[in-house]
Parts: C-alpha cells; structure tokens; sequence
C-alpha cells in the first residue's frame, strides 16, 4: 500500500485510515470512511484502492460530487506519478464542457445533445470522428480539452478511449449513479471511490430527476402542429390546459400520465418530428423529446413522486425518486469493491436513509479526537431558537445581539450560518458592522470578497458559502468563529415526507424522521464546522445559537462538537466565554 502513497510520510490518522479502507476491501464491506478536512482522505484512499486493484486486477473509479472536484485526485495522481509509480489515470466531465465549438456550450444540455447527434450524423462535426489523440503526459481537464482540440479531435472521446485502459478514472456521480452508467463503466471489475459521501441521497435523486415544464408542453404542441403530428397536438393541447389548471403539490404516476391522455402518440411523434428536422437540415430538438422522456421514466415503473411546482416557464411537473436507497445500494453491492468518503457523515443516520447489504467497515474520526480540546471551543446560547413556532421580531434581534458579541470578540473573520434565507434577511436588518460584511446571493462567489485581518460572512446552511470553500490565504485560514444560528432543519415538503414515509416501516416514524430531517441538519452544520476547521492546526470558536443543539437527539449526532461546551444565556455571557478563549493561546 505505501507503494501508492503519493507522499514522505503519512500525516496523523492517515495511515490507519488506508489500512481500514484496504482491510474493508478485502472483507467484501463497504468503507464508510468519515474523517475531518485535512486528515488525507483522498490519498490514503488512492493507495489503498490502487493496492487492492493491483491484487485483484481491476480498475479504479474515484467520483466526486461537482466537475471543479475532480482536480485534487488528480492532483494527487499526478504527484504519484512524479514519484516514479506507473498509474494510468483519466477524467470524465460533461460532454458538454468538453466540446470544442465554444458557441454551443451555452445551449440547454438536452439541446446541446442534440446539435452534437445532428453535426456528427451528417458529418459536419470538423472534431468527429476522434482521431488518435495521445498526450505524453496526463493533463488538467482544461488543458486537456484544448490539446484535444487544437489536435482537431473531439475532446470528450478521446478523454473516454484513454478512459478505457487507464487504472484510475476520475468521474462526477453521473458515471456511476444514472440510468445510462452501465455505458461508460463495467461495475463488476471497478473499485469505488465516492467522495463527498454525505451528498449521495441527494445527488443520485437529481441525477435520476426529470421534468417538463408548462412551455415545453407548448412549444411541443407548436411543433406537433408545424409537422402534421394532428393527434399529438391534440393530446398536448389538453395536457397545456390541465396544466394552467393543476395547483402545486404531488400527484400521483397515473394522474400525472393521465394529463397526456396518449404518452406512446406523443412518444412517437417525437421520434418523427426528431427524423422530419434532421432531413430539413435544422437542430433536430424538440421539447417533444423531453416530455417523451418524462413519460417513459413514469411508465417503466421506477417508485417516483410527481411533484408539481412554480417555475420561470409556468407550472413544472417533476418526477424524483423517492427511494434512492435502492439505487445507491445497487451500485455499490455490484462494483467490485466500494468506499464512501466524507468530512460530514452522520454514519448512523446515513445507514438508516441507505441501508447496505452488508454491515460495513466503518472509520469515524471524532472533531475532538482529531483537533485538540485546547484548539476549540464551543459554545451554546439556550435563551435563543430558530424553531418556526418561536419565530418573530423579538427573537431576530435576540439571535442579532448574540451575533454582534460574537463578531466584537473574534480576532479575525466570522462565518454566520442561518437555516435559511428567510431567517438570515429578519436577522441581517439589526445589524451594523464596521467591518466588511457579505452576505449570501445568488450571485455571491468567494474569490470576489476581499477578505482582510477581521470580517464577517453571512450565509446560508447548505448555501456555497457555508460548503466547500475554503476561508483561508496562503495556507492559513482566516476564520476564527463560526456561529450556527439555529438548528438547519429543511423546511417539510412532500418529497421529504414521501422519503419519512417509505422508510417508517423498516425504522419507525421518529427514527425515520431523523434519517430525512436530522440528517440533512446535522450535515449542514458540519459542512459550515469544515470551514472553520481545515487542519490539526487551526484554532477557533464554534457558537451555537439554539437550545435544541442540546436535546438528546441533536446532541448526540454532534457530540464531538458540543461535549464540554460551554452552556450561555444572553450575549453577554458569550461575549466572555469568547473573549476568554482567544485571550490565552493553545
């Protein structure tokens, strides 16, 4: 194993955290590996993963969640390699992204696939077919697609010929966990690496996700029309206005087919209006093609929930996956071998949402256990609550005031995270800072902040600037303090009931809940922890602004965050208890 080990020497915890991945393998189990940021994970996961693919002669399949993560496996490859081990690595991204004409990468994907099938079939494509495209040594993703291109072949098969024969292939989930991943993967001979475990739910619902909106079902009937499809059009001028008429909420499989009377006619019609504007010579799309899509994942019986729902172009209907447990569990017992990876995994939780074939071999590093006692410290205010029924003006001042004493009293940035937009705009209002203060939008991003010695940020849970980005200047990070200003329970819906629902009689109503809502609270304020959190080294404050961080349930998935802290009621006390902490040092 150490063979793979791209470094000198192993950092604390890591070593053992090879070991534990390695001897899982070997037993058949899946790896649930939690462990905090800075520990290693990725390369003491590589070592491990290409030491058993060397003893069993498989490949190496290491998935992230984004495509912007796929570069520190690679990284970690590429200093492999420097080290004079012989590792053939790839990279699979979108299709999209690594297209050479640059016009068509701003199209909607399902247009883009078109526009791609259409160049290519009559010839057109100047980057199709591939031609031979080698590169002396492995690239970054960007680099590559230009070498590709410059060499005049379509980057994105030449990225999945070198796929083929390499060892390790570095992939979002979409090569592993969607309905077409049997395409580009032979699971049985692949060992997996999925990184950013927490995500996995939610991902592979999205990922198996599809949709149409009220103004495709309009422009398809326009389509139906302009190309003689009389039957079609019809049929879809029905569903347009039972569509104006439907209200937001779930609807059952059948209801929602019976919006399109006839889903074969307008399936066929699809196909024809598809053929009818290749031999025009126009983009053969249609948005036929989608709702023909979304009518044949209903009627192939997968266990979906139609949601419908608001959106830019009138009334979206939905259909999401509501038992994704089935679909990761799948792929994991089929691949050759599987580790999951995480920073913010509540393990428990996570094997009541995902139960597993097997028990498997779990690595769990407590906060406490990898940053030491005198580094941290946490702090939780009880007078204070983000409970919806405790909402109100009085209360966004009281959390606003405790905000306050914490910016006063840290030396250097503070990240404040909210359980949602809402609480954060009620809370933002009594506030003034003299300090530089950016809060969340839609269009916040971190590299446009101007981050100095003291700031604060205001974010959402869940929200980009409470998950992976890093607060943190050549090396060292900026924050000091990260308060949670209440408890980031999702908000009900009925997707998250539906999920309580299915997964009640295996666990029961209560531990159920705790699998859908606890869950996703208690990953949100690990995610937010991370930030403050990147090394052994680093020092700072946790503040938690609500009592229920101290109830049982709560508590318990956050023990290593919360054992020892300091119990407050008012800012005051906090302000002290900070003040304290960053008087002495560790």
């Amino acid at each position: 194993m150490e063979r793979f080990f791209p470094y000198d020497s192993f950092r604390p915890l890591q070593r053992e955290l090879a070991a534990a991945i390695l001897d899982g393998f070997r037993s058949g189990r899946v790896v649930l590996a939690n462990a905090p940021t800075g520990l290693g994970k990725t390369a003491a996961a590589l070592a491990a993963a290409l030491a058993y693919a060397e003893e069993v002669e498989a490949k190496v399949l290491y998935l992230v969640r984004t495509k912007n993560e796929v570069l520190q496996p690679l990284s970690e490859l590429a200093r492999l390699r420097a080290r004079g081990v012989e590792v053939r690595y790839a990279f699979l991204r979108n299709k999209q992204d690594m297209c050479c004409y640059g016009e068509l990468r701003g199209l909607p994907y399902a247009e883009f696939l078109a526009e791609c099938r259409y160049l290519r079939g009559l010839g057109k494509c100047r980057y199709y077919p591939p031609k031979p495209f080698e590169p002396e040594a492995p690239m970054a993703p960007r680099s590559f697609v230009r070498a590709a291109c410059g060499a005049g072949t379509c980057a994105y098969e030449s990225a999945k010929a070198l796929a083929l024969w390499a060892d390790v292939v570095v992939a979002t989930y979409f090569y592993a966990f969607s309905p077409r991943a049997e395409q580009w993967i032979d699971l049985g001979r692949s060992i997996l690496i999925v990184d950013e475990a927490h995500s996995l739910p939610d991902a592979v619902a999205s990922i198996n996700s599809v949709s149409v909106t009220e103004a495709e079902v309009r422009r398809a009937r326009a389509d139906a029309e302009r190309y003689g499809m009389r039957e079609a059009a019809a049929y879809l001028h029905k569903a347009q206005r039972a569509l104006r008429e439907l209200r937001a909420g779930p609807l059952s499989v059948g209801d929602a087919l019976s919006l399109f009377d006839e889903p074969g006619q307008i399936e066929r019609a699809a196909v024809e209006v598809v053929r009818l504007k290749a031999d025009e010579g126009s983009t053969p799309y249609s948005p036929l093609v989608a709702i023909a899509e979304f009518l044949k994942t209903l009627r192939e019986g997968g266990r979906y929930m139609v949601l419908a729902e608001q959106s830019e172009e009138g009334l979206r209907l939905k259909a999401v996956p509501y038992d994704v447990s089935r679909i990761v569990s799948g792929v994991l017992s089929s691949a050759k071998a599987a580790a999951l990876m995480s920073g913010s995994l509540p393990v428990d939780l996570f094997l009541k949402a995902v139960p597993l074939q097997r028990p498997p071999r779990v690595f769990d590093v407590p906060l406490d256990k990898y940053i030491g006692r005198g580094n941290f410290l946490a702090v939780v205010d009880r007078s204070v609550t983000s409970k919806y029924s405790a909402r109100g003006e009085e209360m966004y001042k009281a959390m606003a005031r405790r905000i306050a004493a914490a910016v006063s009293a840290s030396p250097r940035g503070t990240l404040a995270v909210f359980p949602s937009y809402d609480v954060l705009k009620a809370v933002r209002k009594y506030l003034t800072f003299n300090i530089p203060l950016y809060v969340e939008a839609r269009d916040t991003e971190l590299e446009d902040m101007e981050l100095g010695s003291k700031f604060a940020v205001f974010a959402v849970a869940g929200g980009k600037l409470a998950e992976g980005v890093e607060y943190a200047r050549e090396g060292s990070n900026l924050l000091s303090t990260v308060v949670i200003a209440g408890v980031p329970y999702p908000e009900r819906d009925y997707y998250l009931d539906k999920k309580v629902e299915e997964l009640s009689p295996g666990l029961g109503p209560e531990a159920a809940w705790g699998a859908v809502y606890l869950y996703s609270a208690v990953v949100k304020v690990r995610q937010a922890v991370g930030r403050l959190f990147r090394s052994p080294g680093d020092r700072g404050a946790l503040v938690f602004l609500d009592h229920r961080f101290l109830e049982p349930d709560v508590y318990v998935q956050l023990k290593d965050l919360l054992r020892g802290a300091k119990i407050v009621e008012g800012e005051d006390g906090l302000r002290r208890e900070l003040e304290e902490f960053f008087a002495t040092s560790s």
